[in-house]
């Protein structure tokens, strides 16, 4: 008990920040080992996330296996994305909050972010009644979270390890974060266009289940810091 006490006596000497940022690299390195063990449940882990990206395949094509990944890795892949986002958020935002409270904001906006985002496409696929519609723009939903998160591990790390050029990296991963939305509207887009969807569906969708969740997500995240 002592030995204990004397430990965080020690602990609390410690800056606040340096505390922070070696928690936040700790994080990191949790989520280098999501990505580890979803590449050994699937080997081409790095070069499917990659391709499936930029295709504009849909969900009633016939996928091989090369074009697959299993539940279990799509799983620790978005966890990689919950916890990255918010390392390089609360890394990034400079704010008078302390560091306990801004990481509770960023864990919030980026948890019901992706819970919009999970959620929208199965409301548009029951409003339309196309299960086929909410199952392709759930396919992409998933395919931008795995390419992005897997962008903003790298840049997380980066962000934590090289504060000489923390004013570059805030750039590309601002770039990552308005792609992450963006990307995900432009595959939905294409697939509406081609399969002949009515443009006022498409414009509710977009306003009412892409556009605004977000307007509402960063005004709240930016009156809170």
């Amino acid at each position: 008990m002592y030995h204990f006490h004397q430990f965080y006596i020690a602990l609390e000497l410690f800056p606040r920040e340096v505390v922070v940022k070696n928690t936040l690299l700790a994080l990191v390195l949790v989520c280098f080992g999501f990505v580890g063990l979803s590449r050994l449940s699937c080997p081409n882990l790095f070069s499917i996330v990659y391709r499936n990206y930029f295709s504009k395949k849909v969900y009633d094509s016939t996928l091989n296996d090369s074009e697959k990944i299993s539940p279990f890795a799509n799983a620790l892949l978005i966890l990689n994305l919950i916890i990255t986002l918010n390392v390089c958020l609360v890394s990034l935002v400079h704010s008078s909050l302390e560091a306990e409270f801004l990481i509770q904001i960023t864990f919030t906006v980026s948890l019901m972010y992706l819970f919009f985002s999970f959620v929208s496409h199965r409301l548009v696929a029951f409003i339309f009644g196309e299960k086929y519609f909410g199952k392709t723009i759930g396919m992409y939903t998933q395919q931008v979270f795995n390419f992005s998160g897997l962008l903003l591990l790298v840049l997380a790390l980066l962000v934590l390890l090289n504060d000489a050029y923390k004013e570059v990296i805030q750039y590309l991963v601002y770039f990552v974060l308005f792609c992450l939305p963006f990307a995900k509207v432009l595959k939905g887009l294409q697939y509406a266009k081609v399969n002949n969807y009515r443009w006022l569906y498409i414009i509710l969708y977009l306003c009412t289940l892409e556009i605004m969740p977000i307007l509402l997500l960063g005004h709240y995240f930016v009156g809170k810091i």
